[in-house]
């Protein structure tokens, strides 16, 4: 087993080495698909276990001698993103169970973050509501861009908030696929390709975004409306019992 903790949460270590044993049994199930999410009541601290699913026999074998793996990405982009200046739950520890030398069971550690849900609520708000929610969305992003953090499944899911006295305040989430670089416009307005929403919506992401990138407007909007169009085209093809949702 390979367990690396963050030191500002030492106190938690039997805890965390308890995890894979109690896992199965024990936390408050709050995500249950590919990967599943527990919540674990300790010492005073809420507290988030993600269970990776468990990899394929080559990406266990890739996991253990190529690549670092999902839970290991997680924990180190998370301290990446949180040094950058941008939010995330913070990050407690990452733990790796082998087999045979090859990886059998991932576990990525964080604090429960208390929030009021994820950019899909703009689904279920008043055009109002919705408008003034996707302008900080997009804010958010162009600030995330600005400083060179890349999530590369930036879906609605992903992205949590909570409302404060200064606004909205989001938190990025699933963490083990993103890259750190100078993001370009066409890599910007990718990033929108996963928000399901009318010309209109995407043509105002365009041009709020463009003000702060120093993008021009009409190339950005072309872009967000081209990259969200061949997402959802690919999408519904392979998920087309989806179609009567969007």
């Amino acid at each position: 087993m390979k367990v690396q903790i963050n030191p500002g949460y030492s106190e938690l270590l039997d805890f965390i080495y308890s995890v894979p044993e109690i896992f199965s049994q024990e936390g408050e199930m709050i995500y249950n698909a590919r990967n599943t999410i527990k919540v674990f009541h300790v010492n005073g601290y809420d507290i988030n276990v993600k269970s990776f699913k468990k990899p394929i026999w080559i990406n266990r074998f890739v996991y253990k001698y190529l690549r670092k793996s999902k839970a290991e990405r997680s924990f180190l982009n998370a301290l990446t993103i949180l040094e950058r200046g941008i939010k995330t739950p913070k990050p407690i520890a990452y733990i790796e169970i082998y087999k045979n030398r090859l990886l059998a069971q991932s576990y990525y550690i964080s604090i429960h973050e208390k929030v009021e849900g994820t950019m899909k609520e703009v689904y279920n708000q008043t055009e109002e509501e919705s408008k003034e929610l996707i302008q900080a969305f997009t804010m958010f992003t162009a600030e995330i861009h600005k400083k060179g953090i890349f999530h590369k499944d930036y879906s609605p899911g992903n992205i949590l908030y909570k409302t404060t006295d200064k606004g909205y305040e989001f938190y990025l989430v699933d963490l083990n696929r993103m890259s750190f670089k100078n993001i370009n416009m066409m890599d910007s307005c990718r990033s929108f390709s996963r928000l399901k929403a009318n010309d209109d919506t995407l043509n105002y992401i365009g041009e709020e975004y463009s003000k702060v990138r120093k993008y021009d407007e009409k190339i950005c909007q072309n872009l967000i409306q081209l990259y969200n169009r061949r997402f959802w085209k690919k999408y519904l093809l392979r998920h087309p019992e989806c179609e009567n949702q969007y």
